[in-house]
């Protein structure tokens, strides 16, 4: 939904992605991470930075993982 231009409503879906990453011990999710943060690049809300802190947040808790 971030890449179809609807910001709240995939901030929505993100958060809902960390709920189920944070559940799983995975390389392959935590990577993800970095796709999730590119796609929250172009907007500016509330919603989405939420979601940037928070995929942040979860990457510390995993060095494999890297973000942009």
């Amino acid at each position: 939904m971030l890449g179809e231009g609807d910001a709240e409503r995939g901030a929505t879906a993100a958060h809902q992605a960390l709920d189920d990453a944070a559940r799983i011990d995975s390389t392959l999710v935590a990577a993800r991470l970095n796709t999730l943060l590119d796609a929250t690049r172009p907007y500016d809300t509330a919603a989405v930075h939420d979601v940037r802190t928070r995929a942040r947040d979860f990457a510390a808790t995993r060095p494999e993982t890297s973000t942009a």
